[in-house]
C-alpha cells in the first residue's frame, strides 16, 4: 500500500471558491478507529531485505522504518525492527524469524507506506528482496502557507440530525503551528490569532510538514495533526482552511485541509 501523504479521502466541496479538498488524518495510533486488514498474510519478503524511500525520484534519508509483530499468546504488538533510512534512502532489515509482520514507513508524522508481510523459513521465488515506497509525491500545492484554523461544531436544532445539518464554524485561537521543510530541515513557527488566522509570510518553495497542536474554541480541546503541503509560487491556490471535526458518521474525525483561491 503506497501513500504520498497522510491518509487522504476525497470530499465534495461546499465552498464555491475551493478548487481542491483533501482530508488529512492524524498519525495512526494503535487504537485507530479504522484498522487496515491484512489479506492473505500480505506480501512475502526474505529474512534479509531492503526498504527504500524516495521523493520524486530522489532518495530520502531520515525516514523511520518500523517492523512490528503480534504474538499469538498475548496479542501485544512487539517491535522487531526500528531504524532510519540512510542518505541513499534505504535501510537494511535482517535476521527476521519466520512469521507475520507489519511494516510502517513515516517521516515527520506523514506516512510513506504501511502493509503487512510474512517471512518463510524457506522463501519462495516470489519473496521480495527490495520494498519501495514513495513519500510526499502527491502533496497539495499552495502559493503561500497562510489561512484560518476553524472548528466545525454542531449548530442549533431539536435533534442530532438537525444540529448536524446546521453546523457552525468557530475560529480556533492560540493553536501552535510548526512548519518544517522536509528536505532542508528548516523550521518556522507561528500561532493562530483570535480569528483563527495564521501566516508564515514569505518562504522558499519546497515541500513542508505543518504540525498543528493546541488552541481553543470554547472549552474544546484538540489532538495534534500533521499535514503535508507543497509551496510553489506558481500554484493557483493561496489560502489554507484547516477544519477540525469530531469523529462520527463513518469518519475518524481530525483536521482536514481545504485549499482556496482568493484571486481570479
Amino acid at each position: 500500500m503506497f501513500f504520498g501523504q497522510a491518509i487522504a479521502k476525497p470530499r465534495y466541496a461546499v465552498l464555491a471558491t475551493a478548487n481542491l479538498i483533501l482530508f488529512f488524518a492524524l498519525p495512526i495510533p494503535s487504537s485507530a478507529c479504522s484498522v487496515v486488514a491484512c489479506i492473505d498474510k500480505g506480501i512475502e519478503v526474505r529474512q534479509d531485505f531492503v526498504v527504500q524511500i524516495t521523493h520524486e525520484g530522489i532518495p530520502l534519508s531520515g525516514v523511520t522504518i518500523t517492523v512490528t509483530t503480534t504474538t499469538d499468546t498475548d496479542e501485544k504488538i512487539k517491535t522487531a525492527f526500528s531504524g532510519l533510512t540512510a542518505t541513499d534512502g534505504s535501510v537494511h532489515i535482517s535476521s527476521l524469524v519466520p512469521g507475520e509482520y507489519w511494516l510502517r514507513a513515516a517521516m515527520l508524522g506523514i506516512i510513506a507506506g504501511t502493509e503487512c508481510f510474512h517471512v518463510r523459513a524457506r522463501p519462495s521465488k516470489k519473496a521480495k528482496k527490495l520494498v519501495k515506497y514513495f513519500w510526499g509525491n502527491l502533496a497539495p500545492t499552495s502559493r503561500q502557507i497562510a489561512g484560518r484554523l476553524i472548528d466545525t461544531q454542531p449548530g442549533e436544532g431539536e435533534t442530532p440530525l438537525a444540529k448536524l445539518m446546521h453546523q457552525v464554524d468557530v475560529p480556533v485561537s492560540g493553536a501552535l503551528f510548526k512548519l518544517q521543510n522536509a528536505l532542508t530541515g528548516s523550521v518556522f513557527r507561528t500561532a493562530s490569532d483570535r480569528d483563527g488566522a495564521f501566516s508564515f509570510g514569505f518562504l522558499p518553495n519546497g515541500i513542508y510538514v505543518l504540525h498543528v497542536e493546541g488552541g481553543r474554541a470554547g472549552a474544546r480541546e484538540y489532538d495534534f495533526a500533521d499535514i503535508l503541503i507543497r509551496l510553489n509560487d506558481g500554484a493557483a491556490s493561496d489560502t489554507l482552511v484547516l477544519r477540525r471535526r469530531d469523529a462520527g458518521g463513518g469518519s475518524c474525525g481530525g483536521t482536514s485541509l481545504e485549499l482556496q483561491r482568493t484571486r481570479a
